[in-house]
């Protein structure tokens, strides 16, 4: 499957889905920090790669983006950025393209990433720590 980089295709966040967003937030209010992904698949001085799977509904840690990172997403259809009450960014949704994409990613976002979509989401995260 070719990889294709883009800038990320965002859809319209429709009241049903502001709704759920709200609903999580109370839900998971006091959610400690975690980490970024689920999985550590290698790490030097410069970077830290992880692994992320979500099936659909499934949420990861409430995490920070402490550094930059290149996203490599290979699978998924939709997936949000649920941004904790009070942050500057408001919620998003993600659409992933069938052949996946990659993205560059600026720190300093908080957030849970949460599969709104039918499919497993995976996706490779490259942080790079000098950033």
């Amino acid at each position: 499957m070719p990889m294709i980089h883009s800038e990320p295709e965002f859809v319209e966040v429709t009241p049903e889905f502001k709704q759920k967003f709200e609903r999580f937030r109370e839900e998971h209010a006091n959610d400690p920090p975690g980490n970024v992904a689920q999985v550590v698949l290698y790490e030097d001085d410069d970077v830290r790669v992880w692994e992320m799977k979500l099936e659909p509904g499934e949420a990861s840690d409430l995490h920070t983006h402490d550094h930059e990172y290149i996203l490599v997403v290979m699978s998924g259809d939709l997936v949000a950025g649920v941004t904790p009450e009070g942050h500057p960014v408001d919620p998003f949704i993600g659409k992933i393209p069938e052949q996946g994409n990659t993205v560059r990613v600026p720190k300093g976002n908080t957030e849970w990433a949460l599969n709104v979509g039918k499919q497993t989401y995976h996706e490779v995260l490259i942080e790079l720590k000098h950033t």
